[in-house]
């Protein structure tokens, strides 16, 4: 084949191409970014709002407090303790740690500096 055939060849397929590529894959008539508004459904903005009137009408009986056997429940909880906190950029490689550094991460955990004698 002679070259100038060859190219429009190449030309016509890649036109083909990209026809069909924005005809099947693209070229949907929806906008990519949408917004509701505020009036979609009125029925479930009805249900929502009267939900949340319903809500706002509870009333708690504050005379549960006073009761003698919700006093005499007793708090099972634990106090945390702190625990020492490691380096503070752990992908940095090792021994690659500057001097300020290490003395923050020292008085944050409360353990001695790397590389101090004591």
């Amino acid at each position: 084949m002679k070259r100038g055939t060859l190219i429009v060849i190449i030309i016509v397929l890649l036109a083909i191409g990209f026809f069909s590529y924005s005809h099947f894959f693209g070229g949907s008539s929806e906008p990519l970014l949408a917004t509701e508004s505020g009036n979609g459904n009125p029925a479930v903005d009805q249900d929502l709002i009267n939900l949340l009137l319903t809500l706002k009408n509870i009333r708690l009986d504050n005379s549960l407090f006073a009761d003698p056997a919700y006093q005499s429940l007793q708090d099972f909880g634990k106090d945390l303790v702190p625990e020492p906190v490691g380096r503070p950029n752990p992908f940095a490689p090792l021994g690659n740690i500057s001097a300020a550094s290490q003395a923050g991460a020292a008085s944050s955990a409360g353990a001695p500096s790397i590389g101090t004698k004591k």
